[in-house]
């Protein structure tokens, strides 16, 4: 196997090792990987702080694996616009790992999902991820009183721009900053937000999540809430309906899953009556509301 990406943390430590499989392994798995030969162009070096792997002589450019990183944090700003294909010099491994990613998906021979002309999923892939959450969709819209179309359609471009890096989110855990978690890709600050409005608890027995303490809960905390399948769902409901929400003076956006689908990862805006929807907004009405009536129904 070969290392084609490696993610770290904001002060350089490698956390996740992708192979060219693009099948991800957590440092120690990678070090018995290498210790067993099975990891090409590398070997082990030990410390008092324990092992890690550095590149062999000329493997790689400056004879480490510095050329082979990228923060927690740029993986994460990538499921919203790809940011790394923008930059492929500065960002060479992720522009390689999702390369492989696309080839692979093409070569599945099946119904594909493309965002931004790139091939992330196919439609039997999202229906195997998607069908078993079911209930839960509509349990979650229902709660917050919004249209459970629009819930799944979100939640259908969540899972598809996160699918390039699955394997390397199932190994990462909480990295700090405003970390996504969970099948709705929830950030950890909005879920602190929608807690503190009333409009979601994810246990309302614990009092690190009530709204009077929330402010005071650690990043930590909460990430152990919302990578939960059910909590992640329920934000994300309540997102929608907050949405809806600071919208209403100027307009009711309940019917309106192309504008919704633009606001859902934006900052917040001033409302108007007549506000646009981006090209994701767009796909997200489109293409992905019907394919979610398709699954939920």
């Amino acid at each position: 196997m070969k290392i084609v990406l490696i993610v770290t943390n904001s002060k350089g430590k490698n956390l996740v090792f992708s192979m060219d499989s693009l099948k991800a392994y957590s440092l120690d798995e990678s070090v018995k990987l290498a210790k067993e030969g099975k990891l090409a162009s590398v070997h082990i070096v030990k410390t008092g702080q324990g092992s890690y792997l550095r590149a062999n002589p000329n493997a790689v450019e400056g004879d480490n694996l510095d050329s082979l990183s990228i923060t927690s944090n740029h993986l994460y700003l990538s499921l919203d616009d790809f940011r790394c294909l923008l930059f492929p010099k500065k960002f060479k491994s992720c522009v390689q790992h999702l390369e492989l990613h696309f080839s692979m998906i093409e070569e599945r021979g099946e119904h594909v999902i493309y965002i931004e002309g790139h091939p992330l999923i196919t439609k039997e892939q999202m229906i195997e991820k998607l069908k078993p959450h079911r209930g839960l969709i509509i349990a979650a819209a229902k709660e917050s009183s919004i249209d459970p179309y629009t819930l799944g359609a979100i939640i259908i471009d969540e899972i598809a721009r996160a699918n390039p890096w699955e394997s390397i989110f199932d190994k990462l855990v909480f990295v700090g900053k405003n970390t996504s978690a969970g099948i709705a890709q929830v950030k950890i600050e909005t879920a602190r937000r929608l807690i503190l409005g009333g409009y979601y608890n994810p246990n309302p027995s614990d009092k690190k999540v009530a709204k009077e303490n929330v402010m005071k809960t650690s990043k930590t905390y909460l990430y152990a809430y919302v990578e939960q399948p059910r909590h992640s769902i329920f934000f994300a409901a309540a997102r929608i309906r907050e949405i809806i929400d600071q919208w209403l003076p100027a307009i009711n956006l309940s019917n309106r899953p192309e504008i919704i689908g633009t606001l859902y990862n934006q900052r917040s805006r001033t409302p108007n009556a007549y506000p646009r929807s981006s090209d994701r907004g767009k796909q997200i009405h489109a293409e992905f509301y019907p394919f979610a009536r398709s699954i939920l129904t």
